[in-house]
């Protein structure tokens, strides 16, 4: 194993020093049971909880199993490939990598199940980044929190240690707008007082069900993934009528465009495919793997990002041009002006390619 001790979790050494498969198995099963099964249950059960949404306790068990599922494949494909070769991206720290994973596939499935909870997140998120007297960070558990900037890094201990006894937040918060007509206030205004009767960071999703709920905004399950999810109801009566002919044209478009793509500068790459989305604003780059047209670690690469850190990303793709600005170290107007080259080169070359392929 040419990767140093260091990098590697020492909970995976049994699983990678296996030398047969009753081993492999064996090993497998234990890591399985003490330190990936806890976080994932932990993780999905904290998200689901987030968005029962006045739904039955009952109705959340098949999300629980389906999402559950997709990320024990998707963790048990990640270890076998590190036991394949243990030097290309290690895990220094399962815990941490599977609460991370767990994290960004529950943001994805929920992205999608319920969308308007998910712009809603997304526009709080926006608002505490732009206004400089807000905070977003990370903790150590990998949760994302939100506050006034004064207090990045005080964690839950704050909050803890104030409101012991405190109360509910949502019975202090009603009390607080009893004469106040809360679905006018405009969001700036919402979160000020929210973090005012808080008194401490709250957790993004906690925040956002705190918003959702005064604002009234809710949102209900929509219906499975499917090929149509990204259409509008126009399209899905047209697909309905389309013949295999034309699908494998649209797809072998969708190659032609992709390979164009993997042409332009890099910082033109990372303009256009950070900020992919419908003219709804639904993030559309989850269509490159649907279609088999490009994998996720194939655009990664293709962004020059490494795999580990593009999951982290995923998420909360799409991303806003200050975001974007901020990772290529760029103005947004830079970003801007990145994105509408890559798309006019684009243009052009696909209409020299169906020229070409029409004749």
């Amino acid at each position: 194993m040419l990767v140093a001790a260091s990098q590697i979790d020492p909970s995976l050494l049994p699983f990678l020093a296996a030398d047969d498969a009753l081993e492999e198995a064996a090993a497998l099963v234990r890591l399985n049971a003490e330190e990936i099964e806890p976080i994932i249950k932990r993780g999905v059960g904290y998200k689901l909880r987030l968005h029962s949404l006045q739904r039955d306790r009952n109705s959340q068990r098949p999300e629980f199993e389906e999402i559950y599922n997709d990320i024990q494949l998707r963790l048990l494909k990640r270890l076998h490939a590190l036991k394949e070769d243990p030097t290309r991206n290690p895990i220094a720290n399962l815990r941490g990598y599977v609460a991370i994973v767990t994290r960004n596939m529950c943001d994805e499935y929920l992205r999608h199940r319920y969308p308007l909870r998910r712009s809603l997140k997304d526009k709080v998120r926006r608002h505490l980044l732009s206004h400089t007297e807000f905070a977003l960070w990370e903790n150590t558990e990998h949760n994302w929190l939100a506050g006034l900037s004064g207090w990045q890094g005080l964690g839950y201990a704050m909050r803890d240690g104030l409101y012991a006894t405190g109360g509910d937040l949502k019975d202090r918060l009603k009390m607080q707008w009893q004469t106040t007509d809360v679905q006018r206030l405009p969001l700036h205004d919402l979160l000020m007082t929210i973090f005012a009767v808080a008194h401490a960071p709250l957790d993004l999703d906690e925040l956002t069900e705190l918003v959702a709920g005064s604002w009234g905004v809710e949102d209900h399950p929509a219906e499975p993934l499917n090929a149509n999810t990204f259409a509008s109801p126009e399209e899905e009566q047209l697909s309905a009528n389309i013949n295999p002919a034309t699908i494998i044209e649209r797809r072998e478009s969708l190659q032609l465009l992709w390979r164009e793509i993997c042409q332009l500068p890099r910082r033109q790459r990372v303009a256009l495919l950070l900020n992919l989305r419908n003219p709804q604003g639904i993030n559309i780059i989850t269509l490159l793997p649907a279609t088999g047209v490009a994998t996720f670690e194939q655009i990664a690469e293709t962004l020059e990002i490494p795999p580990v850190e593009f999951e982290q990303l995923w998420a909360d793709l799409p991303l806003d041009d200050l975001h974007i600005a901020a990772y290529l170290s760029a103005t947004r107007q830079q970003v801007i002006n990145l994105r509408k080259t890559a798309r006019e080169r684009l243009l052009k070359r696909m209409s020299v390619l169906r020229e070409q392929r029409s004749v």
